[in-house]
């Protein structure tokens, strides 16, 4: 094994503080898993603010160093030109943008690395406003070229910037997400208690298709539904399906958790039900499969990546094959075989070791190059 060569690596580090979920809980488990398992390694946080919390405290310790605007500097300009300036004079080696963006003016001296987890606003247009997807465009593209390497966070995610931003395929590279400690097996219940939703309660995600689905099944199938996340329009467009098929005893809406109580109700569900139609990867699904509790996804977009051998894939726009997929998680050993083959998989393909190791080992080429 050739021998690590200490680098001074730097983290755009705006959504590992500011961020309760999605991009900021990407960011801290790559961040936290990288100064575990790498301490060697010098690492600077850029961020335009700090928020404290439970989840941030582990990088306030001193482990790493964190820059932040002067006093009367502006933080939008700062973190999109300011702040190469203190990259520069560190010398930095390396510069990972976590979330779609890099700054101007980084030094060529820098190398720099940018993921990017989903087209989203390519894929599905009609979900948001053009001038959001104007400034998304600019700015994903622009951070994408000027990348001496690009990290997507998924198969399906590479396909679609190699195709849309006609990125050189050697230049995109595949590194998946790894999960919070939080997330793993433990002794479970025999009874499983209730079928789990977790995102953001929106049309893209489908929960509305699942209401739909519950609804056709027989009573005694209809445990209870939790959904943990939170929505506005069409959360609730949701909640009249819900009231016009008589089943709002069964469905609660938990709003967002922190990640150990979402832990909790992953270990005690029957299956997560996640029917998007497009994802750039689907954490929630590995978060559960971690756990050891099976998953209904659909067969489009990253899903089928994140889910494995552990989910059921469903077109969600047909009713009755979800319901049917909900039915088949209550056979017992349908959901052991789901549950042991899922759990195998993520353990191979998106633990923190192997990430990290594919992190390390192109910030080492990098420096090289």
């Amino acid at each position: 094994m050739s021998e690590i060569q200490p680098l001074k690596i730097g983290f755009d580090a705006k959504r590992l503080f500011l961020n309760d979920t999605g991009l900021g809980n990407y960011s801290r488990t790559l961040v936290k898993n990288m100064m575990k398992l790498y301490p060697q390694h010098e690492y600077h946080l850029f961020t335009p603010s700090i928020r404290e919390t439970s989840e941030t405290q582990i990088f306030l310790n001193g482990d790493c160093h964190i820059h932040t605007p002067g006093k009367f500097e502006i933080k939008a300009v700062w973190r999109s030109r300011g702040m190469s300036k203190t990259i520069n004079a560190m010398k930095l080696d390396v510069y990972h943008g976590l979330s779609h963006e890099l700054p101007s003016g980084i030094s060529t001296a820098t190398r720099t690395v940018v993921s990017m987890h989903d087209l989203i606003y390519e894929i599905y247009p009609q979900f948001f406003p053009w001038y959001n997807r104007w400034v998304y465009r600019w700015k994903y593209k622009t951070s994408c070229k000027k990348a001496n390497h690009v990290i997507a966070i998924s198969e399906a995610t590479r396909k679609d910037l190699i195709s849309r931003y006609h990125l050189d395929e050697k230049q995109v590279s595949v590194v998946y997400q790894s999960c919070g400690d939080y997330f793993k097996p433990r002794q479970r219940s025999k009874q499983k208690k209730h079928f789990l939703y977790v995102g953001t309660i929106e049309e893209r995600k489908g929960l509305l298709n699942a209401v739909h689905a519950y609804a056709q099944l027989p009573k005694e199938f209809q445990i209870p539904f939790l959904v943990v996340g939170s929505g506005s329009t069409y959360a609730e467009e949701v909640k009249k399906a819900i009231q016009y098929y008589d089943i709002e005893k069964q469905f609660q809406f938990l709003g967002k958790l922190k990640n150990e109580e979402i832990a909790d109700l992953y270990h005690d569900a029957l299956a997560l039900i996640l029917p998007s139609v497009y994802e750039g990867f689907g954490i929630p699904i590995a978060e559960s499969l971690f756990t050891g509790t099976p998953v209904i996804t659909s067969p489009f977009s990253a899903l089928p990546e994140a889910a494995g051998p552990g989910g059921i894939l469903v077109d969600p726009s047909h009713h009755e094959a979800l319901a049917e997929s909900m039915k088949q998680m209550f056979i017992p050993e349908k959901w052991q075989k789901l549950s042991d083959e899922g759990s195998m998989y993520v353990h191979t393909h998106f633990t923190a070791q192997a990430t990290a190791a594919q992190l390390n080992g192109l910030y080492q080429k990098l420096k090289d190059y």
